[in-house]
């Protein structure tokens, strides 16, 4: 169907202008808005205003679009149909719309209404502006003020001030000082989300310290007050790297200039280990390491441990152990209890519950399965305990005593007396007894030395004979039990999980225990880039790295300077 849209304009001195298009649309659209098939240039016509819809059984439905509606024979509607004929009024327009079924088309005309017209149209029409209303400016203009102060000052600070104005808000639904929310609250802080005081705890004054610490007792300072008394970190507000109502999950800064503003304008100093580091990708010293470097140390002596860069040619980790890891990995097998079998990775190095960090090192778990610490021969179900070294005389001489005393011991070198078999109940001299029990603790002191340093132990372990020490023998501490090797970095194998160990650990050619196996920076770039990286994951330095040092000491005693910033 067919629209024919005629408008007839009168100028001034009776002069009657027309103009006529025709369009081929099933609706036609009618508004204030220059791209409407109908435009009408009224301050009472909405920029999109109606639509005349052509429908198939040759009738014309109009539909109003705004809310204004449009007048037909005097009633302000919002639709209405046209079978044959009909005018609508919109603004100071009269549109007359008729029906040509026969040629399949649909005659619009649309023309301006004479001023008197126009006037008898307003009375019925809604007021548009405050001279069509009883209020002036200034009426208007006191009843918002007050309103305003009332709603959005009287009702909060009564809030504020009264326990019991604040149940009364509540009661009845009263606007309150949520009305002064500025964003939504983040997940951490929704558990009293409705308790504004617990922060605003004086109204017109920003969030202070004290109150964020009232809660955060335990946190800890950047560094130490005493070595950097910077204005930057002693009087920089809580507020200003953690923004409250901006969303659930972004209560923490990530923005690299949060750490580079001061990294980056650092001097290096002979004296001092902080280097200038502003970007992740193109200026940030080699990962440095926590590590033993000194063996007959204890794991708990802060003397045995030493941060040395991955670059350092000559670094090196004391475990205590005697563990290649080429033996373990070979792609041929290692043939153990229960004959040959390919060892993997997580066959010994697995994550903890969260998938975080992984469980350090122990025999009974990892290592015994196929280091097995049986000793007799006529007995392998029977095991020695692991890292017991000072009894373990004492338990070979117990076992053997025992069976020495019953008999029946199948051992070429063994006394008669020991090896015999004997009627249960028959009873032993005590020269004879002393004979059995001397054969004992010779024997359970040749085992400790086969067991110690020819067969079990000293397969792991570095043994040093030792007649000083009660055991007999010196077997340095073992120190695998380490799950951050990185103190002043956060590294998560779960955020890795879809890429192989192999990808980032170079274990299979590693022939020695004290072998770093650590990946340097340049295997985490081909992966990581820069704040500002286009290819790669853009990482930041708050991904990596706690603003809050776990060392430190705690930010309610060092950070009472800036309790009173506002």
């Amino acid at each position: 169907m067919k629209a024919h849209i005629r408008h007839i304009a009168h100028k001034r001195k009776g002069i009657v202008t027309e103009s006529e298009k025709t369009v081929a649309k099933q609706s036609i659209e009618i508004g204030r808005a220059t791209d409407q098939d109908i435009f009408l240039a009224d301050s009472g016509v909405s920029y999109h205003h109606a639509r005349i819809n052509l429908l198939p059984d040759g009738t014309v439905s109009v539909s109003s679009v705004s809310r204004l509606g449009f007048y037909i024979e005097g009633k302000l509607v919002q639709n209405c149909l046209i079978q044959r004929n009909g005018e609508i009024l919109i603004g100071v327009f009269n549109i007359k719309i008729e029906i040509d079924a026969k040629k399949d088309l649909v005659d619009i005309t649309v023309e301006k209404i004479a001023e008197d017209i126009v006037e008898v149209a307003k009375e019925r029409m809604l007021p548009t502006s405050l001279e069509q209303t009883w209020l002036s400016k200034r009426s208007t203009s006191w009843i918002g003020f007050i309103l305003i102060l009332v709603l959005f000052l009287g009702f909060p600070l009564a809030e504020f001030y009264d326990s019991n104005a604040k149940q009364v808000i509540a009661e009845f639904r009263l606007p309150g000082d949520d009305l002064w929310l500025s964003g939504e609250i983040s997940s951490p802080h929704r558990h009293f989300g409705n308790d504004c005081n617990q922060c605003h705890q004086q109204p017109f004054v920003k969030v202070r310290d004290s109150a964020c610490i009232d809660c955060h007792r335990k946190i800890t300072v950047h560094a130490d007050p005493d070595l950097y008394d910077l204005a930057e970190l002693q009087q920089t507000r809580c507020a200003t790297c953690h923004k409250e109502h901006n969303g659930t999950s972004h209560l923490i800064q990530t923005a690299q200039k949060l750490c580079s503003d001061c990294h980056g304008a650092l001097l290096t100093d002979a004296d001092s280990e902080l280097t200038r580091i502003t970007d992740f990708a193109i200026d940030h010293t080699e990962f440095k390491v926590s590590l033993m470097t000194r063996s007959g140390l204890s794991r708990n002596d802060p003397q045995a441990w030493q941060r040395i860069s991955l670059d350092d040619p000559a670094i090196r980790h004391e475990t205590g152990l005697v563990f290649p890891h080429d033996v373990h990995l070979d792609a041929g097998g290692v043939e153990g209890p229960l004959g040959n079998q390919v060892m993997a990775c997580k066959d010994c190095h697995r994550t903890d519950a969260s998938g975080n960090y992984m469980i350090p090192i122990a025999m009974e778990p990892h290592c015994q399965s196929c280091h097995r610490l049986e000793f007799d021969p006529d007995d392998l179900d029977r095991e020695l305990p692991h890292s017991d070294l000072p009894n373990l005389r004492k338990m070979l001489n117990e076992y053997y005593s025992l069976k020495a005393l019953r008999g029946g011991i199948t051992d070429n070198d063994a006394p008669d007396l020991v090896t015999e078999r004997r009627r249960p109940g028959k009873s032993l001299t005590r020269k004879e007894q002393e004979v059995a029990l001397k054969w004992a603790l010779e024997k359970a002191e040749f085992v400790a030395e086969e067991v110690v340093e020819f067969r079990s132990c000293n397969l792991c372990h570095k043994v040093e004979r030792d007649p000083s020490v009660a055991a007999g023998w010196n077997i340095p501490e073992v120190n695998t039990a380490q799950s951050r090797w990185l103190p002043k970095g956060d590294f998560d194998h779960k955020s890795h999980r879809n890429s192989t160990c192999e990808s980032c650990h170079e274990a299979g050619s590693s022939t020695r225990s004290e072998d770093v196996l650590l990946p340097k920076i340049a295997v985490c770039r081909e992966c990581h880039g820069g704040q500002n990286s286009d290819r790669l994951l853009q990482s930041t330095c708050i991904e990596c790295h706690d603003f809050h040092q776990q060392e430190q000491i705690l930010m309610e005693v060092s950070h009472m300077g800036s309790q009173s910033n506002e």
